[in-house]
Parts: C-alpha cells; sequence; structure tokens
C-alpha cells in the first residue's frame, strides 16, 4: 500500500544512504569531548538529549537530520495526494580554535546546517522520484534556520512536497 507515511520512510533511508552516510560533523558526548560523526537519521519519536547508538553506548542527538510529515492534502478532482514533508537538521559547532587553542566563537555552525539543507535539495531535484511511485512537486522548495539559536548549537529546516497517489478504487457489490 502507498501510503504518505511509506513516503516518510523511504525518505528516511535516502538520506542516510546519500547525506548522513556522507558528511561528518562535530559531535560533542557528555563529558564535553569532541569528535566527529555522521548526522543520526531519525527515523520516528522525538529527537531526544540523548539516544543509544549501534553499539548500545548512550549518544548526543547532534548532528541530526530528521524527516516528517507535515501536511497530508487531496488534490480536487485529481487521484493524488500531496504529501509535505520537512525534513529538519541539526549540527554542533562551538567556533575554531586560534593558534593559541583558545576556542573563537565564529557564528560559523550555520554552515553546516545550510550545506546538509543544499545537499538535500539537489539529490531530492536530481532524482525527483523516490522509489517509482513518490514523485516531487517541483515548483516548491523551501528552507530557513531556526529563528532563535541556542549556541553552540544550529538547527534549520526545509520543506518540499510529494505527489502520492490514491489507491485504485474497487467498487463492491454486496
Amino acid at each position: 500500500m502507498i501510503t504518505p507515511m511509506t513516503l516518510h520512510d523511504a525518505m528516511v533511508d535516502l538520506l542516510q544512504e546519500n547525506i548522513a552516510s556522507k558528511y561528518l560533523l562535530k559531535a560533542v558526548d557528555r563529558d564535553g569531548k569532541e569528535s566527529w560523526k555522521n548526522p543520526r537519521v531519525v527515523r520516528s519519536g522525538w529527537i531526544m538529549p540523548t539516544g543509544i547508538d549501534e553499539a548500545g553506548s548512550p549518544e548526543e542527538a547532534f548532528p541530526y537530520i530528521a524527516p516528517r510529515l507535515y501536511k497530508v492534502g487531496n488534490v480536487k478532482g485529481g487521484q493524488e495526494t500531496v504529501v509535505t514533508l520537512q525534513v529538519f537538521f541539526g549540527a554542533y559547532d562551538p567556533g575554531v580554535y586560534d593558534e593559541k587553542g583558545r576556542l573563537v566563537d565564529d557564528g560559523s555552525g550555520y554552515r553546516d546546517v545550510w550545506n546538509m539543507i543544499e545537499s538535500v535539495r539537489q539529490l531530492l531535484f536530481q532524482i525527483r522520484v523516490i522509489e517509482k511511485r513518490f514523485s516531487i512537486i517541483t515548483d516548491y522548495f523551501e528552507a530557513e534556520m531556526v529563528e532563535e539559536q541556542v549556541y553552540p548549537y544550529w538547527e534549520g529546516y526545509c520543506m518540499v512536497k510529494y505527489n502520492v497517489h490514491f489507491p485504485e478504487f474497487i467498487p463492491k457489490f454486496d
């Protein structure tokens, strides 16, 4: 069955394979130790402050990519549904270290978020169809940063629309 949730799950898989696996972004653990890791693609549920990684160890939420169904509407007189997806992005970036080893808040963390957004935009408009059944609506794409950023965390999102065909009508006769 083709449903908006099927589109959501296909988007999660697509972003995991083509975006998250190709980025290494700064991360920080509970003890303040910085490292580099791929963004976690959040399939369902909420973006919790910590999660559990594949090895069963606690992991921080940042960096992340979180696709979410935003709106579902029917096209009048048509046989399809328009699904609006939001894709949220989060990155951790306190700045850079100067030549004396001091941390300088250069405000550049937003670049990681915009680079992920742009990578998603380019991917979706290059392939245009996901799993041979979900067609992107090519005249719609919006992206923006979350208005209030909580340093050193940076967040933004994009919205995109897809056509999802109705199930075929099967008349029932009693």
